[in-house]
C-alpha cells in the first residue's frame, strides 16, 4: 500500500528543504520515495510547480502526473469544479484535496510524495526538525495501478 503525503510549510522555503534535507538521508537512512512535486506559492500570489527527480525513484509517473495532481489540489475551487466530480476515477481522498489545496497558501510551499506505506516513518522522521504540517491519503495497490496506467497512456500521447 502506498501513501500520498504533503508536507505543507507556512513559508517558500520549506519544501525544498526538506527535498535537500531528504537527499541527504536518503541512503543513510534507506528512504525511497516513489514519486514527488514541490508547490511553491509566492506571496504575490504565483505558484512555481516543479517535479522532485533528484529525489524520486526511477520509474516515476513524472510532469504530467504532478501537473493534473497540482492542479486538481490548487485550481479545482476556482475553475468550480466539484473535487468528487473532478476525480473521476482516480480515486484521491476528496478530503486530502481540499484539505492540501487550503493549506497551502500565499507565501506558502509543500512537498508532495508518494511512497510505500513502510517508508513513511524515514521520512516523517527527517521531516520533523522542519515541523511541517503533514497530510497523508492511502493509495491502494489498485489506485495506485489506476494512476500509472491512466498517466502511462497520457505520456504515450
Amino acid at each position: 500500500m502506498s501513501k500520498l503525503v504533503a508536507f505543507v510549510y507556512g513559508n517558500e522555503t520549506g519544501a525544498k528543504n526538506l527535498e535537500a534535507g531528504l537527499i541527504k538521508a536518503r541512503d543513510e537512512k534507506n528512504l525511497r520515495i516513489g514519486d514527488a512535486a514541490i508547490v511553491i506559492r509566492h506571496s504575490d500570489g504565483r505558484s512555481q510547480f516543479s517535479h522532485a527527480s533528484e529525489l524520486v525513484d526511477r520509474g516515476s509517473m513524472g510532469g504530467i502526473f504532478w501537473g493534473f495532481i497540482l492542479a486538481l489540489i490548487f485550481w479545482t475551487r476556482w475553475w468550480g469544479l466539484s473535487v468528487g466530480g473532478a476525480l473521476g476515477d482516480l480515486r484521491l481522498d476528496e478530503d486530502f484535496v481540499k484539505d492540501v489545496g487550503e493549506a497551502v497558501g500565499k507565501g506558502h510551499s509543500a512537498l508532495l510524495a508518494i511512497m510505500e506505506e513502510s517508508r513513511l516513518p524515514g521520512v516523517l522522521e527527517v521531516a520533523e526538525d522542519s515541523n511541517p504540517t503533514v497530510y497523508q491519503s492511502t493509495l491502494s495497490e489498485e489506485d495506485e495501478q489506476v494512476l500509472k496506467i491512466v498517466f502511462q497512456s497520457t505520456r504515450e500521447m
